[in-house]
Order: C-alpha cells, then sequence, then structure tokens
C-alpha cells in the first residue's frame, strides 16, 4: 500500500487551517471587541462561522492536491470515507460521548450544579431522540464531523509518527482547542458563557480517545466522525450546559474533568497496546 502521508506537513496544515477561518472571522471578533465596523456582522458572523469550520476540511484538500495531485486527493478521499469497518469501533465511536455527557450531567448535579434537562427546543412536540437522528446527521456533514479530514485524517498520521501517538495527540488537541478561540469573543455566541482553558483541556484530552479510534480501527476516518458527531449531538441530548447567552456555565468543568479521565484511560490503553507481547 502507497505510503501518501510520508510528505505530509502537519505544520502547514495547522498555519492553513487558521488562515482559511480566522481572516473571516476577524470581523465578528472586532465587533465582539466593541470596534466599530462599516457593517453589521449579525448575520455574516452566522455564516462565517459556518463556512470557518470547513478550514480543516478545506486545508487538506489544498495540501493533499498540492503534494499529491488529483489522483492523490481523489485517494484521499476515497480512504477516508472508507467504510469496511468492525462495528466494534462503530458502536465506541456512538456509544462513547453519551456514555461521557451522562457521567457529566448527571456528576454535574450530583454536586450540586444545575444544568438544563435537554437543549432542543421544548416546544416541538417531538421526542428528544427523535430529533437527534437529523442532528447527528447535521453535525456529521456541517457540525464538527467534517472537520476531521484535517485533524485525523490529514495531521494525525505524519505526527505521530513523528513524535509519538499520545504527544502528537495532545499537539493536536491543544491546537484544535485554540483554533475556537475567535468564538469567545464574537457578540451573542455561546462559547463565552465557559471557560476556554476548560475547553482545551476537553479538546486535548479527547484528542487521545480520537487518537486509539483513528488508530486502532486501522485508520478509518469515518470512525472518528462519526465519534465527533455523535459527541456533539449528546450534547443537547445531555446537556452540562443550559445555552442561555449570559449565563455562567460552571458545569463545563465537570464535563472537562470526566474528559481529562477518560483522557487518561485512553492513553494507558494506547501505551499497553504498543509493548511488544510477552513471549
Amino acid at each position: 500500500m502507497t505510503n501518501h502521508h510520508k510528505n505530509r506537513d502537519p505544520w502547514k496544515f495547522f498555519l492553513l487551517t487558521f488562515a482559511y477561518s480566522w481572516v473571516i472571522w476577524i470581523p465578528s471578533v472586532l465587533d465582539g471587541l466593541g470596534i466599530k465596523l462599516p457593517f453589521s456582522v449579525a448575520g455574516y458572523s452566522t455564516v462565517v462561522v459556518i463556512i470557518g469550520a470547513f478550514a480543516p476540511l478545506l486545508a487538506a484538500i489544498t495540501l493533499v492536491a498540492r503534494e499529491e495531485g488529483w489522483k492523490g486527493t481523489r485517494v484521499f478521499f476515497r480512504q477516508a470515507l472508507d467504510i469496511h469497518i468492525k462495528p466494534v469501533f462503530l458502536v465506541v465511536a456512538l456509544a462513547l460521548p453519551i456514555l461521557i455527557h451522562w457521567i457529566a450531567h448527571y456528576l454535574a448535579l450530583a454536586v450540586g450544579l444545575d444544568v438544563a434537562k435537554t437543549l432542543f427546543p421544548t416546544e416541538i412536540s417531538v421526542a428528544p431522540i427523535v430529533l437527534a437522528i437529523p442532528y447527528f446527521i447535521l453535525m456529521l456533514v456541517i457540525g464538527g464531523g467534517q472537520e476531521e479530514f484535517g485533524w485525523r485524517g490529514y495531521a494525525q498520521e505524519p505526527l505521530q509518527e513523528k513524535i509519538g501517538v499520545i504527544p502528537a495527540s495532545l499537539v493536536i488537541g491543544v491546537i484544535w482547542g485554540i483554533w475556537h478561540l475567535p468564538l469567545w469573543f464574537m457578540t451573542g455566541d455561546l462559547h463565552s458563557a465557559y471557560s476556554f482553558l476548560a475547553f482545551v483541556m476537553m479538546t486535548t484530552s479527547i484528542s487521545i480517545i480520537y487518537a486509539w479510534l483513528y488508530n486502532s480501527s486501522g485508520k478509518k476516518l469515518i470512525v472518528v466522525m462519526f465519534f465527533h458527531a455523535m459527541s456533539n449531538t449528546a450534547a443537547p441530548l445531555l446537556p452540562f450546559l443550559h445555552g442561555i447567552e449570559g449565563k455562567p456555565e460552571s458545569a463545563y468543568w465537570i464535563y472537562a474533568a470526566v474528559n481529562v479521565i477518560f483522557g487518561f484511560i485512553f492513553a494507558y490503553i494506547l501505551v499497553r497496546g504498543s509493548k511488544p507481547a510477552q513471549v
């Protein structure tokens, strides 16, 4: 099998991802900082946040097309969308986010923090679990799943070959978290209700789980895409947040802590799996 990732530079990917997204997010950030602009960013912010979410995918496509040509780009997508997957990894990808959110939700209640029952609109007379199905598809296509073409699909393998799987996962997790930073300065964006530090703790630790899923499944990108989409789908089903502008979200620290614990668990699994078998 051809080693298509041998010439890939994850640092170029990181820089290009930031360039593609942060440039179009700057007006919304300036508006959030109170700097007067010659145009309204109300509708603009909503659109460019969605467009910016495709930056990891676009950066990966740009670099693969440049380094490997359009033939390499087709191979990249064909490998990324390979659906020949052992069912156990799909089960983990879909069930683990629900478990993490369930623990965070009820642990927050147990320590006396207030959390919402659901973030799905209560005025809609449909069971939340029914709404979760189309919501999952939305998260898979435009709500986070598409990011995985870049973070894991492009950057994970060359970076882990250079510095090791756990260090690579931590680097990607930190950069992935920092990439979201402009959202904390945009007017009306709910990210500012919880700690950015807690968010980076979450992305850094959960990145280890992504690495385990990606590597253990045989580099199947669709598995981590499902994991990302289900993580975002579980959030309104078993929320640790209220989703109300201006309301502090202390329970997010619980969610971050739960992810850190699971990060340590999967780091141990990765280390144990990398040790040679004893004869």
